[in-house]
């Protein structure tokens, strides 16, 4: 019997992020294993998308520009392990925008143990609740992303 490996897949990181953020680990973040739970990366990237919006100049993360910011799509790449009270800086940026989505990527590292945690890829659509839709990424907003 032969046996098969899928291939890794990389998400491949930017020369240079937009925004930087810390957070520091909570206990609710770990599990029973006593480290940072996988289903809490996701979550600590909602963190940091929100403080990356706000640096923008926007007020909120969930409807601005008269649309809403939905995820389409997202990938993790979990790297080490991380434990309670352990210090993160999470890097922000926004990248490969088309005329309806854009891709969110975020590094997390552990500066408490000088380790990459993780690498998370959302693709983000702006979408109107009004009419149901997918919309375009307004102009305004692309032109926040570029002032950073």
């Amino acid at each position: 019997m032969t046996s098969s490996t899928m291939p890794r897949k990389t998400i491949e990181l930017p020369e240079r992020f937009l925004f930087t953020t810390d957070y520091v680990v909570l206990y609710s973040d770990v599990n029973v294993a006593n480290h940072l739970a996988a289903d809490r990366i996701p979550s600590i990237a909602i963190e940091a998308q929100l403080r990356f919006i706000i640096a923008l100049g926007y007020e909120q993360a969930t409807a601005f520009e008269e649309a809403g910011l939905i995820m389409a799509h997202s990938e993790i790449s979990y790297l080490s392990e991380t434990d309670y009270g352990d210090r993160l800086e999470i890097d922000v940026t926004a990248v490969n925008f088309t005329a309806k989505s854009f891709d969110l990527l975020f590094r997390l590292r552990n500066l408490s143990k000088g380790l990459e945690t993780a690498r998370i890829r959302n693709t983000m659509l702006f979408f109107d609740y009004n009419s149901k839709s997918v919309c375009a990424v307004p102009e305004s907003f692309k032109a926040n992303v570029a002032k950073l």
